[in-house]
């Protein structure tokens, strides 16, 4: 009898012990590695070989993953220009450890990151290609906003970049127009913070037309004058001149009309519409109008 007790109460002291977890820490040989790793890292960042500290970095990393290991990495990829990436190893860092006690200061860091201008190269395709522009006497438009007149010269590119014209830029999706007397191109290129980027605009030799309408969303288009009643962005057309109306549609939705005044002679009416609303409202979302008359020599 007492020694039934004794195994029933073994057996209930194993069903219970099998309710706790039971886990292994790391291996030591794994934290030695990685602690041998971190040390040579930390010699070579204050030696000034960033390269050889990120490498270093990287590697302790992926042995044995740690927050102030990953701190590090983003810290020398800032260090590096490596800005992207840079991002990407804090978002990592405030990831595995939500509560860090400089959370604050991290999304500061991010943000002031994230906000660093680059470069983005405007260039077009050798001469060859008919569907070369002539940027020398092309307005350079980036988002709506003219960056270049017609005049000013292009330069040889830097990074065997292609001859065109620089533009420092907030990095990110931007929609690049170049319009001339007699043509019209049309790009969108993006790049991350402290970035240089060559974006290469071509267009046909000849496009006809007072009005040259774009948007920075594919679902914002206007509605072609005529019988076919097509909707389009990223389009140079003909209109009489004077006051006109464009009709905007907004995916399947029809928003009310932009005002325009169309100019007689060989200049030109650009029109740019914007949004920063998403797609999935089911509505015609709230857009910013930009209009400037491009002016070109009779």
């Amino acid at each position: 009898m007492i020694r039934a007790l004794i195994l029933l109460a073994a057996l209930a002291a194993v069903a219970g012990a099998d309710d706790t977890a039971v886990r292994k820490g790391t291996p030591d040989r794994f934290a030695k590695a990685a602690g041998d790793a971190f040390s040579q890292a930390v010699a070579a960042d204050k030696a000034g070989d960033l390269r050889t500290a990120l490498g270093l970095y990287e590697k302790a990393f992926a042995i044995s993953p740690h927050p102030s290991t990953i701190y590090n990495i983003a810290d020398v990829q800032r260090r590096l220009n490596l800005l992207p990436l840079a991002l990407k190893s804090y978002e990592t860092y405030l990831a595995i450890t939500p509560n860090a006690a400089d959370k604050k200061d991290v999304e500061t860091l991010m943000a002031k990151v994230q906000a660093t201008p680059g470069m983005l190269w405007v260039a077009t395709s050798p001469p060859s290609d008919a569907r070369a522009i002539d940027l020398t006497n092309a307005y350079i438009i980036v988002d709506g906003e003219v960056k270049k007149l017609p005049g000013v010269e292009i330069h040889a590119g830097p990074y065997n970049y292609r001859e065109g014209y620089g533009i420092d830029l907030r990095g990110g999706e931007h929609v690049i127009d170049v319009v001339t007397s007699v043509s019209f191109g049309s790009e969108e290129c993006k790049f991350g913070p402290g970035e240089n980027r060559e974006c290469i605009v071509v267009a046909p030799p000849r496009t006809d037309g007072a009005v040259v309408f774009n948007s920075n969303d594919r679902g914002l288009e206007i509605r072609m004058p005529g019988k076919g009643r097509t909707e389009k962005r990223e389009v140079r057309f003909e209109l009489p001149p004077g006051k006109q109306r464009l009709l905007l549609r907004d995916r399947s939705f029809e928003c009310p009309p932009i005002a325009v005044d169309v100019p007689k002679g060989g200049d030109v009416l650009y029109v740019f519409v914007s949004t920063t609303e998403h797609d999935r409202l089911e509505r015609c979302r709230q857009v910013t109008v930009t209009q400037k008359r491009l002016k070109f020599a009779d």
